[in-house]
C-alpha cells in the first residue's frame, strides 16, 4: 500500500448547496492503459477524487511518481486484475481494504471542508464468466458489503466497475437500498463504457496479443458512480480513453445542505 499526504485543494461551494467536487472511476485494464498516457489523462481529467480498478505495478509506479503534486493523498494497491487505487486532492483520514476473493474493495474517508465523505472503490466479480464459472454467491456478498459500507456512513460515493448492466441484479440491489446512479440522473446518452478494445485474457494469450489493439464500439455500461441521497449529481460524462478496454466515468457532485 502506498499512502501520501499533503495540501489538498478545497472543493467549491454554491449557494443552496454544500461543497461540490468531481469524482472519477476508471478500470485501467491491468496495464492496458500505458502508464504515461494514463497519468496524463488523470491529470487533465479535473477530478478531485479518482477510483481505479485493475491497477498493475507499472501503472502504480507512474501515478505515484508523477501525480503526487496534483493528488497528494494516494492509496495504491497494484495487483493486476485484483489491483485498485484511490487518488485524492482532499485529505484521506482513514482507509480499509475489505478482501472477499477473488477481488477486494477499498473503503476510505475523505475530509471535504470538515465534512466526512465515504468513498468506496468497488470491483465485484461478474456473476457469470466467459469460462462458464460463476461467482454468483461471492458477487452478492460483495454487493451486500458495499451497500452496507455506503449506507452505514453517509454521505457516500461508490466508484466501481460492477461487472453488471444497469438492469441486472447488482444494480437493482443498489437502487433498492436507496442509492442513486449519477449517470442515470445527470448524464446524457447510454454511457456505455465497455469494450473500447479487447482486454487481457488469462487464456489464449498469443491470440489476445494480436487482437488487443483493435478498436471496438462500447456496447454496455458496467462502470458506475453511485451515491447516497444526501449527495446531488450535477452532471456526469464519459472521460478520455487512455488505452484501457474500459472508458472512465466522471460526475460532478454536491453535498446537500
Amino acid at each position: 500500500m502506498v499512502t501520501r499526504g499533503g495540501g489538498g485543494r478545497k472543493p467549491s461551494t454554491s449557494v443552496g448547496r454544500g461543497p461540490e467536487f468531481t469524482v472519477m472511476t476508471y478500470n485501467v485494464g491491468n496495464g492496458l492503459a500505458r502508464p504515461d498516457r494514463l497519468a496524463s489523462a488523470l491529470r487533465s481529467s479535473g477530478a478531485g477524487v479518482i477510483g481505479l480498478q485493475e491497477l498493475d505495478q507499472s501503472q502504480s509506479r507512474a501515478l505515484e511518481g508523477s501525480l503526487s503534486e496534483e493528488y497528494p493523498y494516494q492509496i495504491l494497491l497494484p495487483a493486476g486484475f485484483e489491483g485498485m487505487g484511490l487518488l485524492s486532492r482532499y485529505p484521506a483520514t482513514s482507509a480499509e481494504v475489505i478482501s472477499l476473493p477473488p477481488t477486494a474493495d477499498l473503503i476510505c474517508t475523505l475530509d471535504l471542508e470538515g465534512r466526512k465523505v465515504t468513498i468506496i472503490v468497488a470491483h465485484p466479480p461478474p456473476p457469470i464468466s466467459f469460462s462458464g464459472m460463476g461467482f454468483g454467491g461471492r458477487t452478492e456478498a460483495r454487493i451486500r458489503r458495499v451497500i452496507e459500507a455506503a449506507t452505514s456512513a453517509p454521505p457516500s460515493v461508490i466508484l466501481g466497475d460492477l461487472n453488471a448492466a444497469s438492469w441486472q441484479k447488482t444494480c437493482c440491489q443498489l437502487r433498492g437500498a436507496g442509492l442513486l446512479d449519477a449517470f442515470a440522473a445527470a448524464g446524457r446518452g447510454r454511457g456505455s463504457t465497455l469494450p473500447v478494445r479487447l482486454g487481457r485474457w488469462r487464456r489464449l494469450e498469443a491470440v489476445n496479443r494480436i487482437l488487443m489493439g483493435l478498436p471496438l464500439l462500447p456496447l454496455v455500461r458496467v462502470d458506475y458512480i453511485w451515491h447516497t441521497s444526501d449527495i446531488q449529481a450535477l452532471g456526469a460524462w464519459l472521460g478520455e480513453d487512455a488505452g484501457s478496454d474500459h472508458l472512465p466515468v466522471l460526475a460532478r457532485l454536491a453535498l446537500r445542505v
